[in-house]
C-alpha cells in the first residue's frame, strides 16, 4: 500500500520505487494532476523517448472496451523496452478495465491514471491504495508554502534569480491552480528576459492586477447585499459613460455563474475545486468576493432570481431611455434579496 500525500508527491516522483508499476494521480487541482502524471511518464520512459513506448487513452475509450486495455498492456513492444499507458479518466468509470492490471501487474508495462477528485473509499482509489504494486498520489491546490519553492525552482531553471520581496509579492498575487501559476511565472520570465534578478517592479509591471473595474464593483455590491457600495460604484460607472444594458448582462452572467458554483458546492465540492472545474480564473480580491457571495446564496435562490434578471435585462435593451433607471431598480432589488433572511 503506497499512499502519497500532496506535500511529498514531487519528491516521490523524483525517486519512483522500482516495484511500483501503477500510479493513480488524483485530486482537486487539474493542472497539478496533469503536471505530475506527465512527470511520472517522463521518469518511467527515461532517456529513451521512443513514441511507440507510450500509449495515451481517454476514459471513454477504456470504459467502452475494458478488455482492450488489458490486451494493450500485455502486448510486447515492437522495438523492445518497457511501455507506459497513460489514461485520462475524464470522470468515466474505468474500474472494470483497470482492476485486472492492478491485481496481476504486467511485467513490461506501467500504468498511469490521471483522475479528478476521488473521495477516500471510492472503487478506483481503493484499487490502487490496497495494492502493494500501486501508488495513489494526491494533488491539491498550491498554498503559500508550496508556491515559494515552485517560483524559485522555475526562476532558477531559467538561469535567473528573484529577490525575496519580489518572490513574496508574486506569491500574494498567484492563485492555487498549478497550471495557471506556471503560466504566470512563464509570462514574467519572458518579460524579464536578459535580466539577472527579478525585483518588485517587474512583478508589478507584468503580474499585478489591473485597476479595478467599476462594473465589477457594482456586480459584487449587488450580490453581496451592499447597497452603499452599489450607490458609489454605480455612480462612478454611469458617470464614466457606462452602458446600462451591458451592466445588466453582467448581472445575468454572474447569476448563472453563481448558480453553477452553488450546484457544485451543494453536491459536496469545495469552492476552490468547483472554480477549477469550471475554469474560472479571477484576481484574488474578486475571487474572495465571489466566494463570500457563494456562501450567501443557494442554488435554489439563484435559480428563482434568474428569470427576474433576464426580464429586466431585456427591458433595459428595449428601452434605452429608461435603461439606467431599470438597472438601478434591479440592483436595489438584488441587494435586498442578498441580505440575510431574504427569501
Amino acid at each position: 500500500m503506497t499512499i502519497v500525500a500532496n506535500a511529498g508527491a514531487d519528491a516521490f516522483i523524483r525517486r519512483l520505487p522500482p516495484d511500483i508499476g501503477a500510479f493513480l494521480v488524483h485530486g482537486y487541482d487539474e493542472g497539478l494532476i496533469h503536471e505530475r502524471a506527465r512527470a511520472i511518464v517522463a521518469a518511467l520512459l527515461g532517456s529513451d523517448k521512443d513514441p511507440m513506448r507510450l500509449t495515451r487513452l481517454d476514459g471513454d475509450a477504456v470504459a467502452r472496451d475494458p478488455a482492450a486495455l488489458v490486451d494493450e498492456a500485455l502486448a510486447i513492444s515492437m522495438f523492445g523496452g518497457d511501455k507506459v499507458i497513460w489514461i485520462e479518466t475524464q470522470s468515466r468509470d474505468i474500474c472494470a478495465a483497470v482492476e485486472p492490471l492492478i491485481k496481476r501487474p504486467p511485467v513490461n508495462c506501467a500504468l498511469v491514471v490521471a483522475a479528478g477528485a476521488l473521495k477516500k473509499g471510492t472503487t478506483l482509489r481503493a484499487l490502487f491504495e490496497k495494492s502493494d504494486r500501486a501508488a495513489s498520489i494526491e494533488c491539491y491546490s498550491d498554498d503559500r508554502r508550496s508556491l515559494g519553492p515552485l517560483i524559485e525552482a522555475q526562476v532558477r531553471d531559467a538561469g535567473q534569480s528573484i529577490a525575496p520581496d519580489a518572490r513574496d509579492a508574486l506569491v500574494a498575487l498567484l492563485g492555487a491552480d498549478r497550471m495557471t501559476t506556471r503560466a504566470e511565472i512563464a509570462k514574467l520570465l519572458l518579460y524579464v528576459h536578459g535580466e539577472r534578478t527579478i525585483d518588485v517592479a517587474d512583478i508589478e509591471a507584468i503580474i499585478a492586477e489591473a485597476a479595478p473595474d467599476a462594473s465589477d464593483d457594482v456586480v459584487d455590491g449587488a450580490f453581496s447585499g451592499d447597497i452603499a457600495a452599489i450607490e458609489t460604484a454605480a455612480g462612478r460607472f454611469f458617470g464614466d459613460g457606462g452602458d446600462a444594458g451591458a451592466l445588466m448582462g453582467l448581472l445575468v452572467r454572474r447569476a448563472m455563474l453563481l448558480h453553477r458554483i452553488r450546484l457544485g458546492m451543494e453536491a459536496g465540492g469545495r469552492f476552490e475545486a468547483v472554480m477549477q472545474a469550471l475554469y474560472v480564473r479571477l484576481p484574488p480580491v474578486r475571487k474572495a468576493s465571489l466566494e463570500r457571495q457563494a456562501q450567501r446564496w443557494s442554488a435554489g435562490r439563484v435559480a428563482r432570481l434568474l428569470p427576474f434578471l433576464q426580464k429586466a435585462a431585456a427591458r433595459a435593451r428595449l428601452d434605452t431611455r429608461l435603461a439606467e433607471i431599470t438597472a438601478m431598480r434591479t440592483l436595489w432589488a438584488l441587494a435586498s434579496s442578498a441580505r440575510p433572511g431574504a427569501a
